[in-house]
């Protein structure tokens, strides 16, 4: 850039100049530089606007105007808006800073000009301020021009930016408007056109529209535009949508104005497909050069096509990297979200943690001959683990499981998702030659390990007393095992050995201890068949699954009951240096919000979340109804069980009758063990943040990382390198902030398709789900999307959510009734629900978005419904 104050010709910029030019004039400068169409312009840079505000002394009073103002205030951001617009108003621009926009207008040759926004947090990637900041079309004159940079000036400060801005953390006092001054061009027809499908998410895709006119209407969405998608390789258009255009934007003597298209042209195609083949490969050019999918404003005059402006698209999902030279179309499933209800990113070391744990348990299990990465199939994507699993997909055999056997423990609507995916996609993915073959992965160590197994599974079978014993044994042991472990490592090598080796034994561990009790899995469901052979009524086995002992987190539930009904008994309040706090979190401090990510603080670290809910529970004195639920439920299932035996019995079955007396006395006996390993792991994870912590330590020490805690946005590999890390920590906690906003998809392809739910016939609202906890309740809807949240549940309260953990256990005493986006029959909330007596539904896609804070919603935990009786009733 030549070294002018404040002006610079578009042809002079690049992206080197974003500081001055702003996003869009910086972007607008390389596409110039790439040899793109792109009209004729200036942009008066960053140091103007400084200047103006400089001049008008506005800070100490935009700074003012903007105290205490909530992003989610409409009122409190129109009414600061408007303020800090007359300020602008009734600002002066300097003579020299008017003499160099003058003269660059004049150099332009004083046309009709096209002025447009282009601040510096502008188009940056994992934002977008498009529409944010205001435009103005057919400007004429210099007093003119003068006049709406001004309005371009204040527009960094309209309600909609202050809110983008307050809603994703950026910061008011670093921000600076550059304004773009080119010259208009005279629209005959104009659209946008995506580089990548942002519909779908596909790259291998361009989504192209257009109407008649300038761009304002297609821009602002003041008319449906004829839209095509087209194939980025073969040029194909896969789909073609011509619209009825009823409005368009033209210039007028003064301005812009929106008038009716003549009605000839309304239902006109807008494109023919010369034109469509000479967007597409500007958009193709237009993306290698960025080297990212782009969003471009075009416009066409006389048959010329311009770029008016490129921004990159931030709402696509990041793309997987095909690995392991597999070719063809590839399948991913998020994990977090299918196994585990998470939906949340993790944190960059909490990531790395789980991939080490699992490449240590290949190393130990898997064949010894794994050639490359073994970790190839798993990727972190967004902060979410994903898994190719195409290769399991390869017959239609494979696909009968997941049609005739929903994972019980899984997310049913990922399930859906993936089998009309497949079946879409068929020709692509059928491939027996490719299919994972089970029997070449067998090896010694395997099979040493499945013979031990199922030895751990007979006792189960055979003894479910001595099955229970040994699960908490093997968990207690393995905690022994690591505690004492790493009283004998010192130094930060030793300590991401251990971290390393040992989780993935803890890993094995865990699988081991669930052995014991797996066969319990199993009971309700053969008793179920075993009685509706024999009795009309079933009803009875519900009641069965109804406070189950042996669970450490109903337990949890039940010490925080006791809790809160000792202090209120005593008049007092928790605090956290109380003996019975210290007690409770000495036993389940380990535990977090997120379980399985070592970057979230624990509750002994962060013990408020317990604080409020004891007191939640003292608020609502409900805390004897709580624990008085647990007895009754206990003895409901123990009566349950006779009857059933004695309903049997009356039928002439005995033999029948006292293998299902045993089948549910042996289910109630070790289940509840199931949630044993998930607390050995979080027990572990702790001993594993404790040690990270000491290795943050060292590195703040050495100057690598500014903060101990910053280890959780570094990897095992980037401590290892030796280097600085305080840029990495920068770059990776911007990129988890970008992550925890994003809604991360069920299933990713190859292609970078997103896809977020499966396809439904909807009803009302489409609110159906799985059925997992018997009952029906009427009640209102509290959505909530972390456990912290609890204390805005009052009694009787249908808790929406899009999963649930055990930290959220304590919570099912105050519910009427659940409904959750992800899980199965036997995912951790439909578990707990069914032991405290609550009516469940999951698998209920867009229940968090569709339902709203205070609707009365009858929940029916039999037939997977859910209906909206009233919408009026909404809390705020």
């Amino acid at each position: 850039m030549n070294q002018k104050q404040f002006t610079e010709f578009l042809k002079n910029v690049t992206s080197a100049d974003f500081s001055l030019a702003g996003g869009k004039g910086a972007n607008l400068g390389e596409m110039i530089k790439a040899g793109l169409p792109v009209p004729q312009g200036f942009v008066l840079l960053t140091r103007a606007y400084q200047r103006f505000v400089a001049d008008n002394s506005l800070q100490p009073r935009l700074d003012n105007l903007l105290l205490g103002v909530q992003g989610d205030s409409f009122k409190e951001l129109e009414r600061a808006s408007q303020d800090i617009q007359a300020l602008f108003h009734q600002g002066e621009i300097s003579e020299d800073v008017w003499q160099e926009m003058e003269k660059a207008y004049e150099l332009l040759g004083m046309p009709a000009v096209a002025v447009r926004s282009s601040a510096t947090a502008e188009d940056l990637p994992g934002t977008s301020f498009a529409g944010q900041y205001d435009t103005y079309l057919n400007i004429k004159g210099k007093e003119e021009l003068a006049r709406y940079v001004k309005k371009c000036w204040a527009s960094l400060w309209n309600h909609r930016a202050l809110s983008y801005r307050l809603k994703h953390n950026i910061g008011h006092h670093q921000l600076a408007i550059a304004v773009v001054v080119q010259k208009l061009i005279d629209a005959e027809k104009s659209g946008i056109l995506f580089t990548a499908n942002p519909l779908n998410g596909r790259r291998d895709q361009v989504l192209l529209n257009s109407s008649w006119g300038l761009g304002e209407a297609v821009v602002g969405g003041e008319v449906n535009p004829d839209q095509w998608v087209i194939d980025k390789q073969s040029g194909s258009i896969m789909e073609e949508r011509i619209a009825r255009k009823e409005v368009m934007t033209v210039r007028e003597a003064r301005g812009i104005e929106l008038v009716n298209v003549p009605p000839e042209k309304q239902e006109e195609i807008t494109l023919d497909q010369g034109e469509l083949e000479a967007l597409l490969q500007l958009a193709l050019k237009v993306e290698d050069y960025f080297g990212s999918p782009q969003d471009l404003e075009w416009a066409s005059n006389e048959g010329t096509l311009y770029l008016v402006q490129t921004r990159p698209i931030t709402s696509l999902y990041p793309m997987p990297e095909v690995k392991g030279r597999k070719n063809g179309m590839r399948v991913y499933i998020n994990v977090n979200n299918y196994s585990q209800a998470m939906k949340e990113p993790f944190t960059p070391m909490g990531a790395d943690v789980i991939s080490s744990m699992i490449k240590h348990m290949l190393n130990k299990l898997g064949p010894g001959n794994i050639k490359g990465d073994p970790l190839w199939w798993l990727q972190n994507l967004g902060g979410r683990l994903f898994v190719d699993i195409t290769d399991f997909m390869r017959t239609e055999k494979s696909w009968d499981k997941f049609k005739k056997e929903d994972p019980n423990d899984k997310d049913p609507i990922t399930t859906r998702a993936l089998l009309q995916l497949i079946e879409r996609n068929r020709d692509e993915i059928i491939n027996p030659k490719e299919a994972v073959k089970l029997y070449r992965m067998l090896n010694p160590r395997l099979i040493k390990f499945m013979a031990g197994a199922a030895g751990k599974y007979s006792y189960g079978v055979f003894s479910p007393i001595t099955a229970r014993k040994k699960a908490i044994n093997l968990g207690d042991q393995t905690v022994r095992e690591m505690e004492e472990a790493r009283k004998h490592i010192q130094t930060t090598e030793e300590k991401l050995r251990f971290i390393e080796d040992h989780l993935g034994k803890l890993f094995i561990n865990c699988f081991e201890l669930l052995f014991y009790v797996s066969v319990s899995s199993t009971y309700i469901e053969k008793a179920r068949k075993i009685m509706k052979t024999q009795l009309d009524d079933i009803s009875d086995l519900q009641l069965v699954e109804k406070s189950v002992p042996h669970s450490v987190t109903t337990e949890m539930g039940m010490h925080i009951l006791e809790l809160a009904k000792g202090y209120d008994q005593k008049g007092k309040r928790p605090g956290a240096g109380d003996p019975e706090v210290k007690a409770f979190l000495a036993k389940y401090g380990h535990r977090s919000a997120i379980e399985l990510d070592v970057g979230v603080p624990s509750w002994q670290e962060e013990p408020q979340y317990v604080l409020d809910l004891i007191n939640s529970y003292i608020d609502n004195k409900n805390y004897q109804e709580g624990i008085d639920r647990f007895y009754s439920g206990k003895k409901e299932a123990e009566k349950a069980i006779q009857r059933i035996k004695t309903d049997l019995e009356k039928k002439g079955e005995r033999r029948k009758a006292k293998k299902v007396e045993k089948i549910l006395k042996d289910f109630r006996e070790m289940f509840g063990i199931r949630e044993l390993s998930k607390f050995v792991v979080t027990q572990v994870f702790s001993i594993t943040r404790d040690l990270l912590i000491e290795v943050g330590e060292e590195l703040e020490r050495a100057g690598r990382i500014s903060d101990k805690m910053d280890i959780f946005f570094v990897t095992i590999e980037d401590i290892r390198a030796g280097k600085d890390l305080n840029q990495r920590v920068k770059r990776n906690k911007e990129q988890f902030l970008i992550d925890e906003k994003r809604v991360a998809p069920r299933l990713l392809t190859s292609t970078g398709e997103s896809i977020f739910s499966a396809m439904e016939e909807a009803g009302d609202l489409g609110l159906t789900g799985i059925p997992v906890s018997p009952g029906v309740f009427e009640g209102p809807v509290r959505v909530l999307d972390h456990p912290q949240e609890g204390y805005k549940l009052e009694q009787g309260d249908i808790l929406v959510t899009t999963g649930t953990n055990p930290a959220w256990t304590p919570l099912f005493l105050k519910l009427g009734a659940l409904i959750m986006e992800t899980g199965g029959s036997i995912s951790h909330g439909s578990v707990v629900a069914r032991e405290y007596g609550v009516p469940a539904v999951a698998g209920v896609s867009r229940a968090t978005t569709e339902l709203k804070d205070g609707y009365i919603v009858r929940i029916n935990g039999e037939t997977g419904s859910v209906d909206v009786i009233d919408r009026s009733c909404i809390k705020v």
